[in-house]
């Protein structure tokens, strides 16, 4: 954005909304293809085509140091789909209970897989906070801008990736562990996202305070709080997807998995639609030296500010978002009857 911004000279507001409109586009045609991936049936299952075909066909689409990078997720990609094993209807459930399920689902269209989601309490919660999550990043991707404008050095950008990147990879190498420790993922993903709100307000007081270190430490902070729901995440859309199935016994995993990759556009979409608008209101002025006070004010709300206040949204919609204790009741249930 900062290259539209400060380089083309485009205004801020006009980048972000032709962002937000593009991902909308891209992020509702998601669950039309996550029901096609429910409708398919090869040999080697639902999923596994698409994901091997699919990434050949976006690795055409890549130049320059993207090819590198393309290259390698062909490879990673493609050794994927061939160490693992989709099971098949008839594995997912047993007897003449299976061949019932199998034909129910050859039969539900888009629009019952629609009414199947909206009706899955959970996937609406999850999807919210994937929409929020998205949006945080997209307004912590901003940055750039307060580090050129706020802080007098661009190249902080770098070093404040660091202070994310690493403690979330070392966060993510543990939450396996973790979340069996815990017993489950509730608890560890609740807990952790009320570490990373606070590592984040911590970073909005350093912010005012001016002091760039412990801006950096409680970035680090917030980024290990983050890191299990970032990795637990897909485990959590299949614990959904297993909701719809134990309220209605019928799979629709592959639209259950479109929020993902629809979270990701609409809330980039937002995320950056929000940051271009909100520059545009404060009156920022590309390729310019120094910006007006009322940008500068706007900055800090835009990188101080609204994550920390997205981190406690999502915060607040994890509270509610124990679908590993319904399906357990909702067995319970069954196997008492």
């Amino acid at each position: 954005m900062i290259f539209l911004t400060d380089t083309v000279g485009m205004n801020a507001g006009i980048v972000g909304t032709l962002i937000a409109v593009s991902k909308l586009f891209d992020g509702v045609s998601d669950i039309f293809f996550g029901s096609l991936i429910d409708k398919t049936n090869t040999k080697m299952g639902k999923a596994r085509p698409w994901m091997l075909y699919g990434y050949f066909g976006c690795a055409a689409a890549w130049r320059t140091v993207a090819v590198i990078y393309a290259i390698v997720g062909v490879i990673s990609n493609t050794l994927s789909v061939l160490s693992v094993k989709e099971l098949s209807p008839e594995e997912l459930a047993e007897g003449e209970a299976g061949k019932e399920e199998k034909k129910e689902e050859e039969k539900y269209s888009l629009a019952d897989a629609f009414r199947l989601l909206i009706r899955n309490k959970y996937y609406l919660m999850i999807c919210a906070a994937y929409i929020l999550m998205q949006i945080y990043s997209a307004t912590l991707n901003m940055g750039i801008y307060y580090m050129t404008y706020v802080l007098k050095n661009a190249n902080l950008l770098g070093v404040f990736s660091w202070a994310i990147n690493i403690p979330m990879i070392i966060g993510l190498l543990f939450t396996p562990a973790l979340v069996a420790k815990w017993g489950g993922m509730y608890r560890l993903n609740l807990t952790g996202y009320t570490i990373g709100t606070l590592g984040r307000l911590g970073v909005m007081i350093a912010g005012y305070m001016g002091s760039v270190p412990l801006m950096l430490a409680c970035t680090a902070i917030a980024a290990i709080g983050m890191s299990p729901l970032q990795g637990d995440m897909n485990a959590l859309i299949a614990t959904c997807s297993e909701y719809t199935y134990l309220t209605s016994g019928k799979r629709v995993d592959g639209t259950m998995y479109s929020c993902t990759s629809l979270g990701t556009k609409l809330g980039g979409g937002i995320g950056t639609a929000l940051a271009g608008w909100l520059l545009a209101f404060s009156g920022y002025v590309g390729k310019a030296a120094e910006q007006s006070a009322s940008t500068l004010n706007m900055l800090h709300i835009m990188y101080l500010w609204m994550p920390m206040i997205f981190n406690l949204l999502i915060t607040l919609i994890l509270t509610r978002l124990n679908v590993e204790q319904a399906n357990e009741e909702l067995r319970a249930g069954k196997a008492g009857v």
